[in-house]
C-alpha cells in the first residue's frame, strides 16, 4: 500500500495500521490465528466488535459459517442467535445495497435495525439484548471473481445507530485481498490430502514477524521469525519491550530503526496495532526486513568505514532518497541533530554533497 494511493481520510496511524495488519494476515495459517488477527488488529481499526464470514454452498447459496468472532455485549447466547438470523436473511443477493445494479465487492447498511416491526434484518430477542443492541450495522465483502463464493460481515452492535464511513469503505477495499487470500489459503491447507506437507511448504514462505503485547505476552509468531532469532529471541524482545515503553510515554505508534543481525542489515519496523483503552498496554506487530540488493551492499561499504552506528543510519537513509527533515522525523532526532550528523559523515568521507556521497558509496 503506497502512500501516494491512500485517501485522504487516512491518518498516518491508519496507514501503519493497515499495513501492519497485512503483513499478520499475510501470514496466518490456522483458522485460531486469522480469528485472532481479525480480533486484535482488523476490528479496532474499523470499530467494530463483531465479524463472521464464510463460503456459499449448493445450488441455493446457503453460507456455510467458517469463523465468527464477538467482541460486542452481546452474550455468546444471543450472538448465535444472530448469527441464524443473519445466515437465513443477509446472504441474499442484494439485500444490503439496493442501490447498486451489478453486484460490488463491499456493500454496507448504515441502519440495520434488531426488531423485525422495524424494518430491519434481526428479531428481537429479549428485554436485555434489545435494550443494549437497538442497532446493528454491517458491511459485507464478498469475492467477486468466484461466483461470490466467500463473503465476510463486518458488524458494528450498539444502542445506537452506526455508520460506516468513507474511510471504513476504502480500507476494507484495501484489505479485501489479503483477507479473501488467506481464507482460500487455509481451506486449502485443510482440505488438501497432505496437510503435512502443505504446512511445511507454507512455513519456508512466511515473513519474519511477530505480534505481541507490552506486558511481553506473545500472540503470534511466524516460523521464519523463530528461525532467524533462535536463540537470541528472548533478549531480543526484552530491548524491544524497553522501546515499546518509551514509544508509549512519549506517546509514538511506529517506529523503525535499523539493525545487524549475524552480518545481515535488516530495518526493523514496530507497529502499534492497537492499544487498550486504558493505555496501559498495547499490542504491537515487529517486521525485520532484510535490507538486500543496493542498500545491502552500501552498509558492508560503510562497514568498513569510521561511521558511528547512527551515522551509518543515517546514510542509509539519505542513500534511500530522504530529506533531512523526513529522517529527522522518521529515526525521531531534531532536524538540527541530523544535519550535525550529515556534516559528520561528509567530513569522514571526504565529501561536500549528497551526489558526492552517494558517488562514493556506489
Amino acid at each position: 500500500m503506497d502512500k501516494e494511493n491512500v485517501p485522504g481520510e487516512f491518518t498516518n496511524s491508519d496507514h501503519q495500521q493497515t499495513l501492519a495488519t497485512i503483513k499478520w494476515l499475510n501470514n496466518c495459517q490456522t483458522w485460531s490465528e486469522f480469528d485472532q488477527a481479525i480480533k486484535t488488529a482488523l476490528l479496532p481499526l474499523l470499530k467494530c466488535n463483531g465479524a463472521f464470514y464464510g463460503r456459499l454452498m449448493g445450488e441455493q447459496d446457503t453460507l456455510q459459517l467458517l469463523g465468527s468472532i464477538n467482541q460486542s455485549t452481546c452474550c455468546q447466547h444471543g450472538w448465535r442467535q444472530l448469527l441464524n438470523i443473519a445466515l437465513q436473511e443477509l446472504v441474499a443477493p442484494g439485500l444490503l445495497d439496493n442501490h447498486a445494479v451489478e453486484p460490488l465487492p463491499i456493500s454496507a447498511v448504515n441502519d440495520v435495525h434488531c426488531f423485525k416491526e422495524n424494518g430491519g434484518y434481526y428479531r428481537s430477542f429479549d428485554l436485555t439484548w434489545q435494550q443494549s443492541h437497538r442497532n446493528c450495522t454491517v458491511v459485507k465483502v464478498f469475492d467477486d471473481h468466484h461466483q461470490l463464493a466467500f463473503q465476510f460481515y463486518f458488524c458494528r452492535l450498539s444502542n445506537q445507530q452506526q455508520i460506516f464511513s468513507h474511510r471504513d469503505i476504502e480500507l476494507l477495499k484495501i484489505l479485501k485481498p489479503i483477507l479473501l487470500q488467506t481464507l482460500k489459503l487455509i481451506l486449502f491447507r485443510q482440505e488438501t490430502f497432505n496437510s503435512r506437507l502443505t504446512k511445511n511448504f507454507w512455513s519456508s514462505y512466511t515473513d519474519p514477524i511477530i505480534v505481541f503485547r507490552s506486558d511481553g505476552q506473545v500472540i503470534f509468531q511466524s516460523c521464519e521469525f523463530d528461525r532467524l532469532f533462535a536463540q537470541e529471541k528472548q533478549a531480543f524482545l526484552s530491548s524491544m519491550l524497553a522501546l515499546i515503553n518509551f514509544l508509549q510515554s512519549n506517546k509514538i505508534n511506529g517506529y523503525s530503526f535499523l539493525s545487524q543481525l549475524g552480518k545481515r542489515l535488516y530495518e526493523i519496523k514496530l507497529t502499534l496495532i492497537h492499544a487498550d483503552e486504558d493505555s496501559c498496554h498495547g499490542t504491537y506487530l515487529l517486521h525485520p526486513s532484510r535490507v538486500t540488493h543496493k542498500f545491502g551492499k552500501v552498509f558492508n561499504q560503510l562497514d568498513k568505514t569510521r561511521l558511528t552506528h547512527r551515522e551509518m543510519e543515517i546514510t542509509v537513509l539519505i542513500c534511500q532518497g530522504r530529506a533531512a527533515r523526513e529522517i529527522a522525523e522518521e529515526i525521531h532526532l531534531s532536524y538540527h541533530t541530523v544535519r550535525n550528523h550529515i556534516k559528520s559523515i561528509y567530513s569522514k568521507l571526504g565529501v561536500s554533497t549528497r551526489s558526492e556521497l552517494l558517488s562514493r558509496i556506489e
